[in-house]
This record gives C-alpha cells, sequence and structure tokens, in this order.
C-alpha cells in the first residue's frame, strides 16, 4: 500500500472510533436536558401540592372557627349534631 492510503485508512479509523464519543457526548447533553425538565416540572408540582395543602388547611382553619363561633352562639349544639355511624 502506498503510503497516502495508510494515511486515509487512519484517518477513517479515527473519524469511526470517535463516533460513539460524539454520540455520547451528545446523548449525555439531552440527559441532562431532560433531567433540568424533569426537576422543574418536579419543582412545580410540588409548588402545586404546598398551595394545595395550604388551601385546604386555611379551609378546614375557617370551617373550624365558625363552627366554634355557632357552638358559643348557641346555634349549633356540639354533640347533638355528631351522629352516630354504624360500625364496620
Amino acid at each position: 500500500m502506498k503510503t497516502r492510503h495508510i494515511l486515509m485508512l487512519a484517518a477513517g479509523v479515527a473519524a469511526l472510533a470517535a463516533i460513539p464519543l460524539a454520540m455520547a457526548q451528545q446523548k449525555s447533553g439531552q440527559t441532562e436536558a431532560l433531567d433540568q425538565r424533569g426537576a422543574q416540572a418536579q419543582q412545580t408540582a410540588d409548588a402545586q401540592a404546598q398551595a394545595d395543602a395550604d388551601a385546604r388547611a386555611q379551609r378546614r382553619a375557617a370551617a373550624a372557627a365558625q363552627k366554634d363561633r355557632a357552638v358559643k352562639e348557641g346555634k349549633v349544639g356540639g354533640k347533638e349534631e355528631e351522629e352516630e355511624k354504624p360500625l364496620r
């Protein structure tokens, strides 16, 4: 073989060896982007869940305060309102 052919073969082998490395780098970049989007989605879901929990807690506190006021004013009897539930 001539020197030119040997150099072309060596360049071809080097290019083939670089392909998996380039693909791995591209895939890791895609994975990082997916991880970032997943983390943002998780943070959004956590924030929404926290907001929902806060809203439920506020509604429960308001209902409990309203019930206490009604009991103090004598509009609702404390124990009379509760019904016995059958045992399961």
